[in-house]
C-alpha cells in the first residue's frame, strides 16, 4: 500500500469510525515489516498483549484483549502478522478490523468448549464457532493470510449440529471480507445468519475434509455482495436459506466467482421458512460439481422468486439445474442444525426464475436438468434463454421408456431420489409456466431417451430449441398428460426418428408451428387416448 493510501486510512480511523470501503492493508503487511506513519494508536499488534506466534501456545485471550482494547478505543485495526497464531474461540467486536497478513495463520485448537457459544437459535440449538460476532456494526475481516479451522481434529462421527463453524456471524450490519483465506471448517466456513449490508471480495475457501463442509451460507440477510472468489467445497459453495421465521433473505449479488462442490454449487433452500427474493448470479464459472451446479428447493413453505443466472460457464457439473418444490419430512434431526418442520410445505413457491446465458458439459453419469413438484406444488413462470448443455448421453431404451415416476411429497429433495430420469436433456413433472428459447441439447453419444419429457406440464413454449436425438429413441420430446404448448422454431441437430409423442387424456391444446424437422422421420405420433384435435400442426 502506498503511504498516502494508508495515511488516508489511518486518518479516518483517528476520526472515530472504520473506513471498511478503503483497501485491505496489502504488500506492506505481507513482508511483516509494516513502516506505519507517525499515527500509529489505531493499528493494534497482537504480539503487544501477549500473544506468542508460536503455533504452540494458545493465543486466545492476547487476540481477544486486542480486539476487545481496539474496539473500546474507538476502533481499529488488529493486526496478525509473522507467525502461527494457534487459538481457540475469539469473537468480534464493533468497528474492528481483523488483519491476518500474508506471514500469519490463524489457527484452531482441539476442543469443542474451546470456542464460542450461540445459544440464541430460535430451535434452542446451540451453535459452536471459531470466530463469532453477535449484533456487532462497521466489522472487517481482510489480509491474504490464511484461517485454518483444523477441521480434522473433530471427528465427522459428530453431527455438524455440534462441531464448530469458522466464522458465525449474528445479526451484524456493515461487513466485510477481503482476500483472506478460510480452509479446513469443522463444518460451514461461514454462516452469516440475518446480517446486513455485507460485501464479500476475493477470498478463498478450501472446505474438503468430510461431510457437511460449505462454503458461504447466506441465512436471512439483506443487501449481500459476494465477488472475485475461488470456493472448493465437500458440501454446497454457496448456500441461500431461511431458518428463523421473519427474516427473509433478499437483495443480493454474486459475481465473478469460481465455484466447485461435491454436492451443490448454488443451492436455495429447502431450509426456507421465509422467502428468498431479489437475487442475482452473474459471470460465474461452476465446475467439478457432483450435484448440481444451480439447485433451487423449497420445503417449508417460503417463496423462492426473482432470481437470476446469467453467463455462467459449468464444466463438468453432474445435474447441471436442479428445482425442486415438495415438502421434506426429516426423519433424523440430528442431522441437521435446527428443527425441520415441513407442516406448511404446500404453502410454498417457486417462481420468476430466469437462466440466461448458460453453458455447461456434464460427467459420464448423464444426468438431466429436472424441474419438478407434486399434485399439490407447482414451480412455475421459470425462464431458460440462450443456453447450450452438451451431455455424455449413453441413456438406455429402458429408462426411456418410464412412465409414473412417484411425487415423493416428502423426500429429501435431490436430483437422485427419483432415481434414473426418463430424459436425457430436461424432465418437468407437475410444472406452469416454463420458456425456452434460443436452447441447445446436444450428446456426446447416442441416446435412447427423450431430450424432453413433459408429465403433466402446463403452458410451455419451445422457441427456436436445438435437440439432440437418436433413430431408435422413442421420441425426441415426450408430453404426457400435458396442456397449452407452443412448439415453434425448432429443430433437431441430427438423424431422428419420432419428434413428438403424445400421451394421456389430459393432453390437449398443442401447437406445433414453423419447426425444421427434415432430419426427423416422423413429426408426431399421438397414443390412442389423444384426441386427434388435441394437436394442431401449423
Amino acid at each position: 500500500m502506498k503511504r498516502r493510501d494508508l495515511v488516508t486510512k489511518m486518518a479516518a480511523l483517528a476520526s472515530g469510525g472504520l473506513l471498511l470501503a478503503a483497501p485491505a492493508i496489502g504488500a506492506g503487511v505481507a513482508t511483516g515489516n509494516f513502516n506505519l506513519p507517525a499515527d500509529q494508536d489505531r493499528i493494534y499488534d497482537v504480539r503487544k498483549y501477549g500473544a506468542k506466534a508460536d503455533g504452540r501456545t494458545n493465543d486466545a485471550a492476547a487476540i481477544q484483549r486486542t480486539i476487545d482494547s481496539c474496539s473500546k478505543n474507538g476502533g481499529g485495526i488488529v493486526l496478525l502478522t509473522n507467525g502461527t497464531f494457534l487459538s481457540s474461540g475469539i469473537s468480534f467486536k464493533s468497528n474492528v478490523e481483523l488483519h491476518i497478513a500474508a506471514t500469519a495463520i490463524l489457527l484452531g485448537t482441539p476442543g469443542l468448549d474451546k470456542y464460542n457459544l450461540d445459544s440464541n437459535f430460535a430451535t434452542g440449538f446451540h451453535i459452536r464457532s471459531f470466530i463469532y460476532a453477535n449484533n456487532c456494526h462497521h466489522i472487517a475481516l481482510t489480509g491474504t493470510g490464511k484461517i485454518d479451522g483444523q477441521g480434522q481434529l473433530f471427528s465427522s462421527n459428530i453431527t455438524y449440529a455440534e462441531r464448530p463453524y469458522l466464522m458465525h456471524l449474528r445479526n451484524c450490519r456493515d461487513v466485510r471480507m477481503q482476500d483472506v483465506f478460510l480452509s479446513n471448517s469443522a463444518v460451514w466456513a461461514c454462516w452469516l445468519l440475518q446480517c446486513e449490508r455485507v460485501r464479500i471480495d476475493g477470498i478463498h475457501i478450501e472446505n474438503l475434509i468430510s461431510p457437511n463442509r460449505d462454503g458461504i451460507d447466506i441465512d436471512g440477510c439483506r443487501e449481500v455482495h459476494i465477488s472475485n472468489c475461488n470456493i472448493n467445497t465437500e458440501d454446497d459453495s454457496l448456500a441461500f436459506k431461511v431458518s428463523e421465521k421473519g427474516h427473509p433473505c433478499r437483495d443480493i449479488t454474486v459475481t465473478n466467482c469460481i465455484i466447485s462442490s461435491r454436492c451443490a454449487a448454488i443451492r436455495f433452500g429447502p431450509d426456507a421458512i421465509d422467502n428468498i427474493e431479489n437475487v442475482t448470479i452473474s459471470n460465474c464459472t461452476i465446475r467439478n460439481t457432483k450435484l448440481n451446479g444451480i439447485k433451487i428447493q423449497e420445503s417449508m413453505g417460503g417463496m423462492i422468486k426473482n432470481i437470476t443466472f446469467s453467463n455462467i460457464t459449468m464444466d463438468n457439473v453432474r445435474g447441471p439445474i436442479s428445482i425442486r418444490l415438495a415438502g421434506w419430512k426429516l426423519e433424523d434431526q440430528h442431522s441437521a442444525p435446527f428443527v425441520i418442520n415441513d407442516d406448511n410445505w404446500e404453502k410454498g413457491r417457486v417462481k420468476n426464475i430466469l437462466f440466461n446465458n448458460i453453458t455447461a458439459t456434464t460427467p459420464e453419469d448423464n444426468v438431466a436438468v429436472s424441474i419438478t413438484g407434486t399434485t399439490k406444488t407447482r414451480p412455475g413462470q421459470i425462464t431458460f434463454s440462450n443456453i447450450d448443455f452438451t451431455f455424455t448421453g449413453g441413456g438406455t431404451a429402458a429408462q426411456g421408456a418410464r412412465r409414473n415416476v412417484p411425487d415423493l411429497d416428502r423426500a429429501y429433495p435431490e436430483m437422485y431420489i427419483f432415481g434414473d430420469l426418463p430424459a436425457y436433456g430436461l424432465y418437468m413433472h407437475h410444472v406452469t409456466g416454463i420458456v425456452l428459447t434460443n436452447v441447445s441439447f446436444r450428446l456426446e453419444s447416442e441416446d435412447l431417451r427423450p431430450a424432453i419429457v413433459c408429465d403433466d406440464v402446463d403452458d410451455l413454449e419451445l422457441s427456436s430449441v436445438k435437440l439432440s436425438g437418436s433413430k431408435n429413441a422413442e421420441a425426441v420430446i415426450r408430453l404426457q398428460n400435458s396442456k397449452n404448448i407452443f412448439v415453434h422454431a425448432c429443430r433437431t441437430l441430427n438423424p431422428t426418428g419420432t419428434f413428438l409423442r403424445v400421451e394421456g387424456a389430459a393432453s390437449t391444446d398443442i401447437l406445433f408451428s414453423a419447426n425444421k424437422l427434415n432430419y426427423s422421420s416422423k413429426i408426431v405420433e399421438l397414443a390412442p387416448e389423444v384426441l386427434k384435435d388435441s394437436v394442431t400442426v401449423d
